[in-house]
């Protein structure tokens, strides 16, 4: 989950970098690289969601079988 963990703060940081320029006075080309840096967070929000859903998905199975196990 560390890796995990390392991206979603990593996204944070993007995120808040961001908001932050967004805020700011800026110049046609730094919106033009303000919306590619959000399209590029976005896309990596994505795959962290399905990546976070995977294992989620991973963990519940484990634990059912360690559960019918421990029944047994």
């Amino acid at each position: 989950m560390t890796h995990l963990q390392d991206a979603q703060e990593r996204l944070d940081k993007a995120l808040t970098r961001l908001e932050t320029a967004a805020t700011s006075p800026r110049g046609e080309g730094d919106v033009d690289a303000l919306k590619t840096e959000l399209a590029t967070a976005r896309a990596h929000s994505d795959a962290l969601e399905g990546r976070t859903k995977e294992v989620s998905g991973r963990l519940d199975s484990a634990i059912g079988r360690i559960k019918s196990l421990l029944e047994d």
